[in-house]
């Protein structure tokens, strides 16, 4: 097989399991942090469900998209 294809292919294997594993973070965390009958925990100024839910995952997948644009994936 064709070296440019199985590398595009890891590439994309890999962005696929970043994305699933955000999304699980997500929808996790929210539903955890944001069903409960104690009031909700503020992190600068936020709820505490909105910052380790989505803001958090949405940081993480940024970094990573950054780390993973310029210095893993190349360019055929």
């Amino acid at each position: 097989m064709d070296p440019a294809f199985l590398r595009a292919r890891r590439e994309g294997a890999i962005i696929l399991i970043a994305w699933a594993v955000c999304m699980v973070w997500t929808v996790g965390a929210s539903w955890l942090l944001g069903y409960t009958d104690t009031p909700a925990r503020m992190v600068w100024g936020i709820p505490g469900w909105v910052f380790f839910g989505v803001m958090l995952p949405w940081m993480a997948a940024t970094a990573f998209s950054v780390w993973f644009s310029l210095w893993y994936m190349s360019d055929d």
